[in-house]
């Protein structure tokens, strides 16, 4: 290429070229050079002065590009700074050097090439500054900012508050993964983290997680950003962690002291309800109280209403008894003076029905007010019941089944008249129940209380249970709160005296026992007898009285009683019986006769109350007087007078008023026989 065209490249070049001689003076500026220099070129000043080296870049001035050309040296990319007079800002440029030399290769100059890289250093510096802002936000950050490289996961940028936070230097970090820093468990949980971040190339928060530090255990909360370059391959990863801990252990003792509350809350919710439970508990309590309250004061007025009762039965008794042994006593002597066929027999056999309905009257109400003169053996319920199974059949009528279900040993202490009658009575009152007809069952077992089916007060124990039960037409509420109230009845006027019930209820109490009642209307009734279990045999049943003989004559009796129409009955009996009767209205009058009387006395019949002395005195004092009389005690009274004042020997043969010129005869001669 020759020169011209040479030349006319270099006048092409955006670059500036400038050529000096060995005098330092410009013999070669290219139009680039000269409208970058300006009139520098004109002035005498050689052109190494034009220039001083980039304060920025801090070049030594020694190796200026000029400078080193003619000093037979390249130089390459030196930055420079030059100020025209005619500018405010000077001009950083980029000037590469080299030696001029002839075809001899002598030195004869040097040769520069500049580019204007001022807008380049002024993005430098901006970006200088942009940088030393970004690195001062970093460093005054709360939270630990780390960068990683993307393939390694080496640290290469971390900020002060990760240092303070790990307590590792960041001399010791940079370089580094978190397998050189952290124990292997960690380490892994960490990189498996950064590579999820990564390869998802989104945001991944890590709301909290601990880590180990050297100043302890310590909770992040932690953002990790994948930094992608232009074509969106993860190049970086940015890190930030806040340090949660503070706050991690106060939510901690928010949640301790907050299970702490629920933990009271709970003890007092539950101390609140175990308060609750007990004045509940009170209150049942007290219902029960209340209730058991209201039943006691129930069965006070029942029992109030049955002593009163009773007092009365008990105060009558008497006079009645008396007056009914000297009607029974008149009428059966009548009977025995009138002929079998007299027209007159029908009156007096009516006469004496009479009387032994108002005597039955009479033991019902004492039966009822439990004040009736008990002889109580030991009887097995269950023979009881079979010896009465074929009368009740006829009883209760063909409509009414009967069923009896009976158990072996089923000894109870009682009185046997008085089970028949309770037993007649219950079954009169089931067949009353049953108008259309039904099944009546009868049974009786052994049982141990306390039992949780029977609702009984009594001592635990064994006790037999009898029961009778109906499919009849049952009872309501009413009905059972009064069916054990003397004279209430639900038949019709005329069909009932509202004891029957009354007299089973009054038997089972004195004998010990209770009484349960179930009912339900159009679902039947049963009642339940609970009497106390005796060991013992029952002896054999007694030959019934009617088919014994009746004795009849020789025998001396003293008769002391002090009512005139009973000791005229009771006399007139005897006396047709054929007996010698020696009559006392008093015990005195008795033990002046015993006294005079020249002949052997048999027997001392006696009333037990007489004035002056009782029975049991009079017969004592007899006794001394003449050995080997016999005694037979009779009473209107009811026990409560032979229980107060032990007024009869416990054994001593007894006969109750009123009684028929038969029981009479039959009881003086069971005395007389020793039977």
């Amino acid at each position: 290429m020759d020169a011209v065209a040479l030349l006319s490249v270099l006048d092409c070049l955006a670059d500036g070229v400038a050529v000096v001689n060995v005098q330092h003076r410009f013999v070669y500026l290219n139009p680039a050079a000269v409208r970058l220099l300006g009139p520098l070129h004109l002035e005498g000043t050689p052109p190494v002065t034009f220039f001083r080296p980039d304060e920025v870049t801090k070049q030594d001035p020694t190796q200026m590009p000029l400078a080193r050309g003619l000093a037979g040296e390249e130089t390459t990319a030196f930055r420079v700074f030059m100020k025209r007079p005619d500018e405010q800002e000077g001009l950083h440029l980029t000037v590469t050097g080299a030696p001029w030399r002839n075809r001899e290769g002598g030195l004869i100059g040097a040769v520069a090439v500049f580019s204007d890289v001022s807008a380049l250093r002024r993005a430098e510096l901006e970006l200088t500054r942009a940088h030393a802002f970004l690195d001062s936000i970093v460093e005054h950050v709360a939270a630990m900012i780390f960068v990683k490289d993307a393939k390694e996961l080496r640290f290469e940028r971390f900020n002060r508050a990760g240092e303070e936070l790990l307590g590792v230097s960041r001399a010791e970090l940079l370089g580094k993964n978190d397998f050189d820093l952290f124990p292997r468990e960690q380490a892994e949980a960490f990189t498996a983290r950064d590579r999820q971040t990564l390869a998802g190339r989104e945001v991944h928060d890590i709301p909290e997680e601990p880590i180990d530090t050297r100043s302890g255990r310590r909770w992040l909360s932690t953002r990790k950003v994948p930094v992608l370059d232009a074509r969106g391959v993860a190049e970086y990863l940015l890190g930030i962690s806040i340090d949660i801990t503070a706050r991690k252990q106060a939510e901690d003792d928010l949640r301790v002291a907050h299970e702490a509350l629920e933990h009271r809350v709970a003890e007092r919710t539950a101390q609140l309800q175990r308060t609750n439970d007990e004045l509940q508990r009170e209150i049942t309590d007290r219902k029960r109280a209340e209730e058991a309250l209201r039943r006691s004061e129930e069965q006070l007025r029942q029992s109030q209403k049955l002593e009163a009762i009773g007092r009365l039965a008990g105060g009558i008794a008497h006079d009645f008894n008396n007056m009914l042994s000297a009607m029974l006593g008149y009428a059966g002597l009548l009977s025995l003076a009138m002929p079998a066929d007299a027209a007159g027999q029908q009156d007096v056999k009516q006469i004496v029905l009479a009387g032994e309905r108002a005597a039955a009257l009479i033991r019902q109400l004492l039966a009822f007010s439990r004040k009736q003169v008990l002889q109580p053996v030991v009887l097995d319920v269950g023979q009881v019941i079979n010896g009465l199974s074929e009368m009740l059949r006829r009883l209760i009528g063909e409509q009414v089944e009967l069923r009896v279900t009976t158990e072996g040993d089923c000894c109870v202490l009682a009185d046997v008249t008085q089970i028949e009658q309770v037993l007649l009575n219950l079954s009169i009152n089931a067949r009353d129940a049953m108008p259309k007809g039904g099944h009546l069952t009868i049974a009786v077992a052994n049982v141990l209380l306390p039992d949780a089916r029977a609702a009984v007060s009594l001592p635990a124990g064994r006790y037999v249970r009898l029961s009778v039960s109906d499919d009849g037409v049952g009872m309501n509420e009413e009905t059972k709160s009064r069916v054990f109230e003397p004279f209430f009845t639900t038949k019709p006027r005329g069909q009932g005296t509202g004891l029957g019930a009354a007299t089973v209820f009054g038997i089972v109490k004195q004998s010990g026992g209770e009484v349960v009642l179930h009912s339900e209307l159009g679902r039947g009734t049963t009642f339940e007898l609970y009497l106390p279990h005796v060991v013992g045999v029952a002896p054999a049943q007694p030959v019934p009285l009617g088919v014994r003989r009746v004795a009849v004559g020789s025998a001396t009796v003293l008769l002391v009683e002090d009512e005139p129409l009973v000791r005229a009955a009771t006399a007139r009996i005897l006396n047709t019986a054929g007996f010698r009767v020696l009559e006392a209205s008093t015990p005195d009058a008795a033990l002046s006769l015993a006294t005079r009387h020249p002949g052997g006395i048999d027997l001392l019949l006696t009333d037990v109350v007489l004035p002056e002395m009782n029975g049991r005195e009079l017969a004592g004092r007899i006794g001394r007087q003449r050995t080997g009389v016999k005694v037979l005690f009779m009473s209107g009274y009811t026990d409560d007078a032979f229980s107060t004042t032990e007024l009869v020997d416990p054994g001593a043969a007894f006969l109750a008023k009123p009684f028929s010129p038969e029981r009479l005869l039959q009881r003086v001669d069971d005395v007389l026989r020793n039977k």
